[in-house]
């Protein structure tokens, strides 16, 4: 469940300047500033509005912006604080784990392209098949040109879930072995049927 909503904090509160109009108090008057903001398990993640008060320190009346005098709303764009970055801490770190994992993609598949050009024995490849599953090849020999597979006995609907065959059916390769030659997996690669190749 995802539990998310609106708050506001007090940003800036500014010097008692003005008189009050209500209780007569000479310079009892200051502005106050609220950020609003939207947020996901109460991490903001992003300022949509900053409202400001008029604030009488003697007779504790607040006025939004309507009920202020001329003098006080001028004041409001001289006083008004910028909103702190922590109110946008959501986008700041969705921004982050964005570059994060394109980093990983990136590195992954330099990885993909380097183990392929130089395969060792063990090597393991996520694979797409014909049916639209997903599977592991593991590499158990190599004759020239060739590399032997043994193919894992479990298949997943979607490569995001090769990780749970490596995890709990790592050791789950049919005896039997198919060789591919260097030339079909180079095509296998571009058609986009080789996920990724992975080393241990």
């Amino acid at each position: 469940m995802i539990i998310f909503g609106t708050g506001k904090s007090l940003i800036h509160t500014g010097e008692p300047t003005f008189n009050c109009a209500h209780c007569g108090s000479i310079q009892s008057v200051g502005l106050r500033f609220f950020v609003h903001y939207f947020h996901i398990f109460w991490i903001p993640m992003f300022s949509y509005k900053v409202k400001t008060l008029s604030y009488c320190t003697h007779c504790r009346q607040m006025l939004e912006k309507r009920g202020m005098t001329a003098e006080q709303s001028q004041h409001i764009l001289q006083e008004k604080p910028r909103v702190p970055l922590k109110y946008f801490s959501g986008l700041l770190l969705g921004a982050v784990l964005i570059l994060f994992i394109i980093v990983a993609i990136v590195n992954e598949n330099r990885q993909t392209d380097k183990y392929l050009q130089q395969p060792q024995v063990g090597d393991v490849y996520g694979m797409k098949q014909s049916n639209g599953y997903y599977t592991l090849y593991l590499v158990s020999q190599m004759k020239g040109d060739s590399l032997g597979f043994r193919i894992n006995n479990y298949e997943v609907p979607s490569s995001s879930k090769l990780s749970v065959i490596r995890r709990d059916h790592a050791a789950d390769y049919g005896k039997s072995v198919v060789f591919v030659s260097k030339e079909e997996l180079e095509k296998l690669m571009e058609e986009k049927y080789i996920v990724n190749i992975r080393r241990d």
